[in-house]
């Protein structure tokens, strides 16, 4: 019979969930250069800014628009002017970001390229490994160990590489390994080991062959989530000296779930100091085919 974890997920209402393909032909998005950095505040706005105008243009049939920076953009100032028909309009810029799914990222990032690392001081594996590494059954929360006992698994695995290197380049089949009974099992119940194909370029975390998926690391988004996402927005941008509110986003964080962020969004700013409100979506790559912007109206 299936066994639940019902530990997992602190309780929260899951809306979507994925996992990581061990390997494709272009390798992990995360690598892939950005449209616009995130924390460049004024590439962001200009970015925006531009791709507001075009939205007013090309939808809303507006005739006359441009926008220009505020360089008073303090404190819920408006960060750009939009020049709508002669009307001066001033909006304030923010992106919506899901800080617990940000958070779990940069940490599995972290600890996956520091294994990666610890690994790779002790053997040099002339192929290209992929390494899942399952975390205790009972619990979906980071591992918190010392350092020391990261590097006595790096050094498990490391010692399991080498002595399994012909049967990884002869077979390509997956290497299963337990440690249920070693005094590493509070941060790991075993791995498995499999080569990449030489074609093809790993989507786990990690450099110089070896790469690692770490079980926490699962991509999941919960109402709760773009409940307080939402809620953040309000209370840093309510209230200000601003006629317009444009939220922005990368799509990539939202798996599909646009959707129920517009309706929280337009339920969490009933009632507004801001007279327009518009919630702006794109993939965050810098080479894309076929690119689409998607802007709602929140009111």
């Amino acid at each position: 019979m299936l066994k639940l974890n019902k530990n997992l997920n602190k309780g929260k209402t899951q809306l979507t969930g994925g996992f990581k393909l061990p390997y494709s032909l272009n390798g992990s998005s995360h690598n892939l250069p950005k449209w616009v950095n995130e924390k460049d505040t004024l590439k962001v706005e200009s970015l925006i800014g531009q791709l507001f105008t075009k939205y007013l243009i090309d939808v809303e049939k507006r005739k006359e628009v441009s926008f220009s920076h505020n360089e008073k953009d303090d404190h819920k100032n408006s960060d750009l002017f939009i020049n709508i028909d002669g009307e001066k309009i001033g909006a304030q810029v923010t992106q919506f970001v899901m800080r617990e799914y940000l958070s779990r990222f940069n940490q599995a990032k972290g600890i996956c390229e520091k294994l990666s690392g610890f690994i790779h001081d002790i053997y040099k594996p002339p192929i290209k490994v992929n390494i899942q590494i399952c975390t205790p059954w009972d619990s979906d929360e980071v591992p918190n160990a010392p350092i020391k006992k990261y590097k006595k698994l790096a050094k498990v695995i490391a010692e399991s590489i080498s002595e399994n290197l012909d049967g990884l380049i002869s077979k390509k089949e997956y290497l299963n390994f337990n440690l249920n009974k070693t005094d590493l099992k509070d941060i790991a119940e075993g791995y498995n080991l499999f080569p990449v194909p030489n074609s093809h370029q790993s989507n786990f975390f990690g450099d110089n062959n070896i790469y690692i998926d770490y079980g926490f690391d699962n991509i999941m988004i919960f109402e709760e989530d773009v409940k307080e996402a939402a809620e953040k927005v309000y209370n840093d941008k309510n209230n200000g000296n601003s006629e317009m509110l444009i939220i922005w986003g990368d799509e990539r964080q939202f798996m599909n779930t646009e959707g129920y962020i517009i309706e929280i969004l337009k339920e969490r700013f009933k009632e507004t100091t801001f007279d327009l409100i518009y919630f702006m979506s794109f993939t965050n790559f810098l080479e894309i085919q076929d690119r689409v912007i998607s802007v709602n109206k929140i009111k």
